[in-house]
């Protein structure tokens, strides 16, 4: 059985999530994935690094039965580089670039 994916439905709630899926998947391996969020104008990701890993991680995380995957897109192109995004300045989930896959210690 392939890994769940649990999508963030928005920034301001990536604790909430990532805490309530750790709680409805004890003892499975938990991984946040960062990525670029799609251009409505594309239908792809803004960062071409974002569009090169995603078939990989999700390719990648379809073979495991033990993970969970949470999948945080992080805005459009002006947002994430806003330097006072959320994610660069949370005490838990700071990241720097994207894509970014983190192993969260529960």
């Amino acid at each position: 059985m392939p890994a769940v994916i649990v999508p963030v439905p928005a920034i301001e709630v990536l604790h909430s999530v990532v805490n309530q899926t750790v709680e409805e998947h004890k003892g499975k391996e938990i991984f946040v994935y960062y990525y670029a969020s799609i251009d409505p104008a594309t239908g792809k990701s803004w960062c071409p690094d974002c569009v090169q890993a995603g078939p990989i991680i999700y390719d990648h995380f379809a073979k495991l039965d033990n993970a969970v995957l949470v999948d945080v897109p992080v805005g459009d192109r002006p947002t994430w580089k806003d330097p006072n995004h959320i994610f660069r300045h949370d005490p838990i989930a700071t990241i720097k670039a994207v894509p970014t896959l983190v192993h969260w210690a529960t």
